[in-house]
């Protein structure tokens, strides 16, 4: 008969390792999937692009009230292939600060805005019969101060998941120290799951099969655990719930936050399924043990 004291130590060994499964599924996600690449790879699978561009258009086309250049100056210059090579270094850029490197981003020319927002200096400076005298002359300085304005806001633009505001806000200084910590995080969950494991094989040393149901009391719990808030956060599409004006920048998000959920639900999804595996385990070895019981009992209840 198991005894009280191997019974309560698979308890809290058990308990313990439906943390260490959780603390596991998530350091494994987070350091797998919330990463330059993926985040990278998401925003071209939504054609995060394509987003800023229509966004670019409205605010240009809003500006032309105050600057009076039309949208077109600039939207005709710039292209999804332009846009997407500044969404990925603003990604990289974000990454870089998260990694506590003092990173900066290069310039990425466009000739061609600067040749349209030119030509429409020109074009006006003689349509108003404006003289240029010399250098020094303060349409240079106009010039000037259009494109930097205009690179200014398409960087802006382009920073889908608002990772210089967020260093701005001193957000990445705080998150670097955990982020830096998801490998030892997961080796840490990996290695106490694996050595709670052994805990259980011990305590049920005299009873081997006992091992697998509690494994899989273990596995199943986790599952549901973390399984159960994923599917209520999918099913009832909760991120779309978030007020993000930008297109862009919703999308981005919600498409990280949509991954990082349907990835953790499969983990759990492969807890419940290992657990089912290990509770029919269990029942055969279960089975197969009171068969051998039986057969026992039968031979020493024979008579000589």
């Amino acid at each position: 008969m198991k005894s009280a004291g191997s019974y309560v130590s698979s308890f809290i060994a058990s308990v313990l390792l439906i943390f260490a499964l959780i603390g596991s599924a998530g350091c494994i996600v987070a350091d797998s999937f919330l990463t330059q690449k993926r985040l990278t790879e998401l925003t071209e699978e939504k054609e995060i692009s394509g987003l800023v561009h229509k966004e670019l258009k409205k605010i240009f086309t809003e500006q032309y009230a105050v600057t009076g250049i039309p949208s077109d100056v600039y939207m005709e210059a710039l292209d999804d292939e332009y846009l997407q090579e500044i969404i990925n270094e603003k990604i990289k850029s974000g990454f870089m600060h998260l990694g506590n490197s003092d990173y900066l981003s290069p310039e990425i020319p466009n000739e061609r805005l600067d040749s349209s927002i030119t030509d429409f200096y020109k074009e006006y400076a003689q349509s108003i019969n404006y003289e240029i005298k010399n250098e020094n002359d303060p349409y240079y300085a106009k010039l000037k101060s259009a494109k930097e304005d205009a690179y200014k806001i398409i960087w802006q633009y382009c920073d889908v998941y608002k990772f210089s505001s967020l260093e701005e806000h001193g957000v990445l200084s705080k998150i670097s120290p955990i982020y830096s910590s998801l490998p030892t995080m997961k080796i840490m969950c990996i290695g106490a799951s694996a050595i709670l494991a052994l805990v259980l094989v011990v305590c049920n040393f005299k009873c081997t099969k006992d091992t697998l149901y509690w494994l899989g009391a273990s596995a199943l719990s986790a599952g549901v655990l973390g399984g159960v808030p994923c599917v209520y956060l999918i099913n009832t599409d909760y991120f779309s719930a978030f007020t993000i004006k930008q297109s862009q920048i919703y999308t981005a998000y919600t498409s990280a936050m949509r991954m990082f959920t349907s990835s953790f639900l499969t983990v759990c999804c492969i807890f419940a399924v290992s657990a089912v595996a290990l509770f029919i385990l269990y029942g055969i070895f279960s089975a197969l043990s009171r068969k051998s019981e039986n057969k026992t009992a039968d031979v020493n209840t024979e008579p000589t």
